[in-house]
């Protein structure tokens, strides 16, 4: 028999493939008692018998269950869930194919509408680990596949955690893009300036009178301040203007550090 957490974990799975929590019960009391009938089932989750007759019918119209027949009687199975769970997965995987094609063919579109003449710039704020991650998703949707930070690296850890800055440095590897940073003197951004061939990264580093208690991010017409974890707060400004003035302080700067 199946403790609490074993039923637990099969019905989140199982929500996922967009059955029902009743579908659910009636599947997992056929995979518990084996070969089962409409009052067994119907004992056994204490749905009326009407109730379980439909679930069951469902159930077997989704190649879930299959129905043999004892002489008159009518008993009800469960097919492989091994093959079943994995055509959904296939078709579920299929199905995200086609959005994604569809996606990527009225980006431009919705691109071109966005570039306006008139747009006006914008400030967006956002919080903690979402807004983190909604963040990062813009930084890496930008065409240009580069960008520029300034940073302490240990602030940006704090805020971030370790294992979502691996999470970034994958994906900037696995997407292609490069950057310039430059960062304050200290062991951690050192360590770091020696990975930065394999990071795709050139780093700069500050002399240690000079400090970042925020991290900036300048991508495109874009600019993405990071506070510390303390004030855990981002904003993201999109404006040619100030993106243009950023992206000045930073050369102005990297010129003058030693490379």
């Amino acid at each position: 028999m199946l403790n609490e957490n074993q039923r637990e974990k099969i019905k989140s799975a199982l929500l996922q493939l967009n059955m029902t929590e009743k579908e659910i019960a009636v599947y997992i009391s056929v995979l518990q008692l084996g070969e089962s009938s409409i009052p067994m089932l119907s004992k056994e989750t204490g749905f009326s018998r009407g109730t379980t007759y439909d679930l069951v019918e469902k159930l077997k119209n989704g190649g879930f269950l299959a129905e043999i027949k004892k002489g008159k009687k009518r008993r009800f199975v469960p097919e492989s869930p091994t093959n079943k769970l994995y055509k959904i997965l296939d078709g579920k995987h299929d199905q995200l194919e086609r959005i994604q094609h569809e996606v990527d063919e009225v980006l431009p579109i919705l691109r071109s509408i966005n570039a306006k003449e008139d747009f006006k710039p914008q400030i967006r704020t956002y919080f903690g680990e979402k807004g983190f991650r909604q963040v990062w998703d813009e930084i890496f949707s930008y065409e240009g596949k580069n960008f520029l930070s300034i940073a302490r690296m240990e602030t940006f850890i704090a805020f971030a955690g370790e294992e979502f800055l691996d999470e970034i440095l994958s994906r900037k590897k696995k997407l292609g893009f490069v950057s310039r940073a430059i960062n304050e003197d200290s062991l951690l951004a050192q360590n770091m300036q020696n990975k930065d061939a394999r990071e795709n990264r050139e780093t700069r580093l500050v002399p240690k009178d000079f400090s970042f208690p925020s991290t900036e991010i300048i991508f495109g017409d874009k600019i993405a301040m990071f506070s510390t974890d303390k004030e855990n707060i981002i904003l993201l400004i999109e404006s040619k203007d100030f993106a243009e003035t950023h992206q000045a302080y930073f050369e102005m700067m990297w010129n003058f550090l030693e490379k």
